[in-house]
């Protein structure tokens, strides 16, 4: 076998095999031409040919024209406006903006521009067109050929909508996508690291550069566009950045079937937890905690009674431990859907304890000092359920201890009290260890794209034996040390090969299935009242039918 290789925009790629195989050879030579086959079309992916401006790729997605002329609000942080050959991608003027501590110090706190998305084959629009505000918009071709991802967020989206073949290169350090794994094992060079020295120029190398509000992954390239689902405060809401992603590719019929999905299996969740409330005529409180240890390596010397952070020879360390109320939006959110409370601390911080306000407006209380643990025992004593979010390195199960962190005993806290605790980590479901120390969550990365498993866990968890999901908790986890985390692999994909004949192609042809997450219900028969109906005479199962036509009897539209 004679590989052959060509220069195509700049980077070498695979173009074609020639082939020298005796006859009485081909059976054996079977599996390594499936996998050769499967090798080519990736490489071509990556590589893709180039194709002049006013031509379009064959099979590439036609524009939604069924669209034009409408605005459409998608989320809270962005709307896109659909005209007759491009949509623009308007964010929210006074909640999109670019993060206080972004890269670009420049850009601190500034409006994010729109982005203007133009059909292949059509002119790319300009300034003075409909729609186009302002001359710092950026312009797009659709559909998108090439994408990068420098951080998880953006994959499940890609993912659900089966466009994984258009990334181009990704940072896999902390992805905990098992096929997103996978892809690495089909092609090497698609890991790209954002710490990586030639990281900007390889990742805008003709390629949209998925990065956030923060900069994660920037390029300060043209190429640069931002995903802002962690901001978004609402847990539907962070779901409908689907649609986001559906516009670079055209399919947002395909993204709004999805969310349809997702929104009314979340919605009945939310009216069953109202049930639930009302039938146990109780609304369970729930708390996010964190504990934070002292930091001064020195602190006899250096914090000298101090409480709070200090700089000791140029860097930042912290004096006395620090126990929080870690609140957001989000939080609240789902809390208030699955039928709880959140537990919030009072308007004037207690005793040894002190509040910041959060980008979404809501607040952190932080506590320090003995005082300061005496007050913040009294809101653990309070809570039905506990979240920790306490930073333990590798996700590790058996490091947790939630009693030492926190210093408290079961007679003090309710929660550790019951059997078993009803205290929780969001490390359920994290990936296994890359270069000996990096460990992703799926709480990070997956989570945003599955409101409904979200919302059924936390259901799980406030409502103990009165609700069971057929999702189970996924995200989260009871911290029970060395329990209930799952940790995937490259392997858990349903398309790796024991010997290495991996169904590459499989990995972006498949359709990723909606979980369906409110339970089964079965109501009681009441007993009857009168003689009982006959019974009907069972009607045969439906014949299947075409995709374009309708079931005999088809209620009409």
């Amino acid at each position: 076998l004679k590989p052959f290789w060509l220069n195509c925009s700049g980077q070498f790629c695979l173009s074609s095999h020639e082939y020298r195989i005796p006859p009485q050879h081909y059976r054996a030579m079977e599996g390594a031409m499936r996998k050769y086959h499967q090798t080519l079309l990736l490489a071509l992916a990556l590589c893709p040919r180039a194709v002049p401006a006013d031509e379009c790729p064959v099979g590439a997605t036609p524009f939604p024209s069924e669209l034009e002329g409408n605005t459409v609000k998608y989320a809270d942080l962005f709307d896109i406006t659909y005209h007759d050959t491009y949509k623009v991608i308007k964010y929210s003027p006074t909640m999109s903006v670019y993060n206080a501590g972004h890269n670009a110090v420049s850009k601190r706190g500034q409006p994010i521009p729109e982005i203007v998305l133009y059909q292949c084959g059509t002119p790319k629009p300009e300034f003075a067109d409909t729609g186009v505000s302002t001359s710092e918009a950026r312009y797009f071709e659709i559909p998108l050929q090439r994408a990068t991802l420098p951080w998880g967020g953006p994959l499940p989206f890609f993912e659900l909508l089966s466009v994984t073949e258009y990334i181009y290169a990704m940072d896999l350090t902390y992805i905990s996508s098992a096929c997103g794994q996978l892809m690495e094992e089909c092609v090497p060079s698609i890991h790209l690291s954002q710490y990586d020295s030639n990281y900007s120029d390889t990742a805008s190398n003709n390629s949209v550069v998925f990065t956030d509000s923060s900069g994660t992954g920037w390029t300060d390239t043209e190429w640069d566009v931002e995903f802002q689902v962690s901001l978004d405060p609402g847990i539907l809401n962070r779901a409908e950045w689907i649609s986001y992603v559906a516009a670079f590719f055209n399919l947002e019929s395909k993204a709004s079937e999805i969310f349809s999905i997702m929104r009314a299996d979340y919605n009945a969740l939310k009216a069953l937890a109202q049930q639930l409330s009302e039938e146990e005529d109780r609304t369970p409180k729930v708390m996010w905690a964190s504990f934070k240890a002292e930091t001064c390596s020195n602190p006899d010397t250096d914090c000298d009674g101090v409480q709070g952070w200090i700089q000791v020879d140029g860097s930042w360390c912290h004096c006395g431990d620090i126990w929080a109320i870690t609140n957001a939006h989000y939080k609240d959110n789902l809390v208030t859907d699955a039928g709880g409370e959140l537990i919030f601390a009072p308007a004037t911080p207690p005793a040894g304890c002190s509040e910041t306000t959060n980008t979404d407006g809501y607040k952190t209380l932080s506590c320090t000092g003995a005082d300061g643990l005496v007050s913040y025992k009294k809101f653990l004593a309070e809570a039905d359920a506990i979240i920790d979010e306490t930073y333990i390195a590798g996700y590790d199960t058996t490091a947790h201890d939630f009693a030492g962190s926190f210093q408290v005993t079961a007679d003090e806290v309710p929660a550790l009290a019951r059997n078993p605790p009803n205290i929780f980590r969001i490390d359920g479901r994290v990936s296994d260890e890359r270069d000996g120390w990096a460990v992703g969550s799926s709480w990070f990365d997956h989570s945003k794209a599955e409101p409904q498993q979200l919302l059924a866990g936390m259901m799980e968890m406030i409502w103990v034996d009165s609700f069971e999901s057929p999702c189970g908790l996924k995200y989260f986890r009871r911290a029970i040390p060395g329990q209930g985390q799952t940790q995937v692999s490259h392997d858990d994909c349903p398309y790796y090969d024991d010997s290495g004949n991996h169904d590459c192609a499989a990995i972006h042809e498949h359709l990723h299935e909606v979980p369906i997450c409110t339970p089964p219900t079965a109501a009681p028969t009441p007993a009857p009242t009168q003689a009982p109906t006959p019974a009907l005479t069972p009607t045969p199962a439906p014949t299947p039918v075409s995709a374009d036509e309708c079931p005999v009897g088809a209620t009409p539209f």
